[in-house]
């Protein structure tokens, strides 16, 4: 049993690690209302007149605010330190009262001293030996690996598979090519960790043993009870102020957890060990299983495919056909981004600019299947039903191969859809096995340093969140060693516009010299978040759209450039769109226009071809450009034929202003896709008064969504 003075000592320990936990907090608190007066990501557009006085107004309300809190924080700290009985001055070292003596009583003087320092020492060797022997190393190392394999587990090993298996649709390396570099760097973190929390003795090694078994804990009932609301990691900036309520509550939930388990380790150290190993072992053993199911499901499903750059930038001595989809690219911010640089559509001789354009489906999920197919939902037919066979019932790519064409497809979001292993496998040529790919060009420091953050941003509270926050893109760069593979057939393609570009500049276009072939290219475009400049260049993340799209444009024309050094140019049916316009998440129905670009250059005469772009007011739709790409090909009319209503190359339409156009909007209730509702235009597609909702809608239901996405 304790000795009531050791009982003593472990209270005041506690005491003040209580009050030091309090300061933190308070100091945490008083920080997040300052936080408050600086800036956040502007959601509209302000008078800067106003903004000024309101940005003093909200400065002056931190401050008072924080000014507030550390009053009362301070009150409550000296009644916490009343409560516990704390004497703050107790163990301070002062000097003695300095006084005066006679020579002759300096003997006496310096004996007593001598005396006084000899009873201290005996004091101090008395207590030293009645103090408590601490734990054996033995012991130590078992209860150090045991709370660091449950730290180490639950946030870089669990968390990372369940992130990859739960994005392996977009995603170039999937559970099977990643998770035996994630559980051997697992265990070696909790292996490295343990020994040096081994080395710790005394008290100080049960508060870190606490502190470790609190953060996985604090973990793992975030991720059960306060992540819902987390925000959709597509790159786009992130008003964190709106998560206000529930940053606190997490702030509140840890510190519980925290001081909880801490002040049990000091204050009943036996207990705290006993709740420390219960709690660890119990959660090892629920994770482990959870581990070995997402391996043992991902060992069992067929190989999957991943789309490389074999043939990226090679073209056909004969006849092309290349397709450029810019992610995002509205026609309406095309036009003001072209009114204010009017040099962005240089070089774009020979095209014509659809300005009276509509989509398909939206977003990219649906967007990009929808343009490589050409296939549009029934009246009444199940949404399920139609995506698990929109690839299988499309013919597009098996009429592209009956006119002599190889097809190579580059897109990261093609795959989102069932059934598109088949399709896509049998018509591309630029196909490999994912695991043949892995093995030389996986990079296992940045897979573990991207998964490593997407981790800690899960699993981390609220209030660390913002620093840890990705997007899907960083994922699929950080995983592809940044040397690159040893060949193009084995390197992935992912979508990261300034790289492609350096490495267009630096390659440029060669001539394969086999046959005809068609490129399908998809690009970053518009899509947030804004990375690249007006020149192609890869800059800090800002709100710049403009610039972006502007630099979409200058690969695009360098491309170009390069099919008219190679005498190409004229022979080559070039398409630019976008998989959709402007999106959002929303419940509702849309607010206003959303329409991709469309410019088109068909295989012509190099008269032609030497026309700067054209402007066409044309009624245009995403549906009519498989048969545009189709007639480039040299395809009959009889195969137009297959595409309905859609059988016309877009050059060849002579359609009156009022022509309808459907377009599928999708709406959303923050999280999975809940409908698609059709709109019907006709006229202008950039006035919204033309748009109206027709009466058609496909319900998705969670069932479906479990049924249709891998």
């Amino acid at each position: 049993m304790m000795s009531s003075r050791s009982l003593k000592g472990a209270n005041r320990i506690a005491g003040h690690l209580m009050v030091l936990v309090w300061d933190v907090l308070g100091l945490a608190a008083i920080s997040a209302c300052l936080l408050t007066a600086m800036a956040t990501p502007a959601l509209a557009y302000v008078d800067p007149s106003v903004m000024t006085y309101t940005i003093q107004a909200l400065a002056a309300v931190a401050v008072a605010l924080s000014a507030v809190l550390g009053v009362a924080f301070r009150r409550t700290r000296k009644a916490l330190v009343r409560l516990l009985r704390i004497d703050e001055g107790a163990g301070r070292v002062a000097e003695p009262a300095v006084s005066r003596i006679d020579p002759a009583s300096k003997p006496a003087a310096d004996a007593a001293a001598r005396e006084a320092l000899a009873s201290v020492g005996a004091s101090a060797r008395g207590a030293s030996a009645r103090r408590p022997a601490g734990l054996p190393w033995r012991r130590r190392i078992v209860l150090a690996l045991l709370a660091c394999v449950f730290l180490a587990l639950t946030m870089f090993v669990v968390a990372p598979l369940e992130l990859v298996a739960g994005s392996s649709d977009s995603l170039l390396f999937g559970v099977k090519q990643v998770w035996q570099v994630v559980v051997v760097a697992g265990l070696a973190i909790a292996a490295v960790s343990g020994l040096a929390i081994s080395a710790i003795r005394g008290r100080v090694f049960d508060v870190v043993i606490a502190i470790a078994v609190a953060l996985g804990v604090g973990a793992y009932v975030q991720v059960l009870f306060m992540n819902s609301s987390l925000p959709v990691a597509d790159g786009n900036l992130v008003d964190w102020t709106q998560f206000a309520s529930i940053t606190g509550i997490s702030l509140l939930v840890w510190a519980a957890i925290v001081i909880v388990l801490v002040a049990l380790a000091v204050k009943r150290p036996r207990v705290g060990r006993a709740a420390a190993a219960a709690l660890s072992a119990a959660l090892i053993v629920v994770q482990v299983a959870g581990v070995v199911d997402i391996v043992s499901k991902a060992a069992s499903e067929p190989e999957s495919i991943t789309i490389t750059e074999k043939g990226l930038f090679d073209v056909s001595g004969k006849k092309n056909v290349v397709c450029f989809v810019l992610d995002m690219t509205d026609t309406a911010d095309a036009k003001k981004a072209y009114a204010d640089n009017p040099n962005m559509l240089d070089g774009l001789d020979g095209f014509t600019w659809y300005q009276n354009s509509t989509g398909s489906m939206i977003p990219t999920r649906y967007g990009i299947p929808s343009l490589l197919t050409g296939v549009r939902p029934q009246k009444g037919e199940d949404a399920a039903d139609f995506l698990s066979s929109m690839y299988s019932d499309s013919h597009f790519l098996d009429d592209v191969a009956a006119q002599g064409y190889t097809t190579d497809i580059y897109s990261d979001s093609a795959d989102w859809i069932d059934g598109w292993r088949e399709y896509l496998g049998q018509h591309a040529e630029n196909f490999e096995s994912n695991s043949d790919v892995a093995r030389s060009a996986l990079d296992w420091q940045g897979t573990l340093r991207i998964l490593y953050q997407c981790a800690l941003y899960r699993d981390m509270p609220w209030i660390a969140k913002p620093f840890f926050w990705f997007y899907t893109d960083q994922l699929n760069q950080g995983m592809v060693s940044s040397e690159g593979a040893s060949s193009p057939d084995t390197t992935p393609y992912a979508i990261d516009d300034p790289a492609y570009f350096q490495k267009l500049k630096e390659s440029g276009l060669t001539v394969n010299g086999e046959n005809a072939s068609f490129r399908f290219i998809h690009l970053e475009g518009t899509h947030y978040p804004f990375i690249m400049d007006a020149e192609g260049n890869r800059v800090a993340e800002s709100n710049d759209w403009e610039s972006q799209m502007v630099g979409a444009f200058k690969i695009v024309r360098t491309y170009l450039g390069e099919l008219k050094r190679l005498g190409l140019y004229d022979s080559t049916t070039v398409v630019i769109t976008a998989d959709h316009g402007t999106w959002y998440l929303t419940p509702d129905d849309l607010d206003g226009v959303s329409t991709p670009i469309i410019f088109v250059k068909p295989a012509q005469s190099a008269e032609a071809d030497s026309v700067p772009c054209q402007i066409s007011q044309q009624p245009a739709s995403h549906y009519d450009l498989q048969a545009t790409m189709l007639k480039g090909m040299g395809a009959s009319q009889d195969v137009l034929d297959h595409y309905g209503e859609f059988n016309q190359a877009i050059e060849d339409r002579s359609d009156s202003a009022d022509r309808l156009r459907y377009y599928l909007m999708t709406t959303s209730n923050g999280k999975l896709d809940t409908s698609w509702r059709e709109y019907e235009i006709s006229g202008d597609s950039q006035d919204f008064a033309n748009w109206r909702l027709d009466g058609n809608e496909w319900i998705i239901t969670d069932e479906d969504a479990e049924r249709i996405w891998h």
